[in-house]
């Protein structure tokens, strides 16, 4: 787990927590643009235009490649991908710089 991901408080939401939700949300506003495309509960709810248009929205937000970092991962929730692109930033050496954008995103 990465080391910004731990909270002291139990009840308080993490750094991950608050980048899963923000990754739902975006999923379901894409979606909701979408002619009957339900709101995802989860990732493998999103079919694979949705998830492509997720993730490019997110790789604008947070001036991060993201897609090309995909192969091999298999996860099906939304915390597994905010889990996977939270790790690429950190493999990336722009850790403090991906989390500066997801906490300017989240608060406008």
């Amino acid at each position: 787990m990465l080391e910004n991901a731990i909270a002291t408080d139990s009840s308080a939401p993490t750094f991950l927590d608050e980048f899963t939700e923000l990754i739902r949300r975006t999923a379901a506003t894409i979606c909701a643009e979408q002619p009957d495309v339900p709101e995802p509960e989860e990732l493998r709810d999103l079919d694979s235009f949705s998830m492509v248009q997720v993730l490019l929205d997110l790789e604008n937000e947070l001036e991060l490649k993201v897609l090309e970092e995909l192969e091999g991962f298999e996860g099906r929730t939304f915390r597994e991908i905010a889990e996977h692109i939270a790790g690429i930033a950190e493999r990336n050496g722009s850790y403090a710089e991906f989390q500066a954008a997801v906490k300017r995103i989240i608060a406008d």
